[in-house]
């Protein structure tokens, strides 16, 4: 178990890795996401007490809890660094960071506007 673990923090063997899973995987990420992004915003129905303005959580949860979990990340990251020294975790925590600043301001702002008309 321990050399599966040190691999990941080789950055050449890591990169070598998710080199070939990102071709996968950012097609298929962003064709699910435009699909919940119309199936969400243009085909739910309207809410009986809040009418249209509840679908701002269809962008406000996930938003917030995509931002913690980056924060999670970060946290497990920092540990890494701290305890094995693994570079890898360094680079992880420095681009968790905007990640998350960026999903948590958008968390707020989508909270705002869907709490005045509420």
């Amino acid at each position: 178990m321990w050399t599966w673990f040190h691999k990941f923090g080789s950055p050449p063997w890591l990169y070598r890795i998710s080199g070939s899973i990102l071709r996968w995987l950012v097609p298929i990420t962003v064709i699910l996401l435009a699909v919940g992004a119309v199936w969400g915003l243009l085909y739910a129905p309207p809410d009986f007490r809040q009418g249209n303005s509840y679908r701002i959580m269809f962008v406000h949860v996930p938003a917030s809890v995509v931002a913690l979990a980056g924060y999670y990340v970060m946290a497990t990251a920092g540990a890494v660094s701290l305890i094995w020294r693994m570079k890898i975790a360094d680079i992880a925590l420095r681009s968790c960071a905007p990640i998350g600043a960026m999903l948590t301001f958008l968390g707020l702002l989508s909270g705002a506007v869907w709490g005045k008309p509420t």
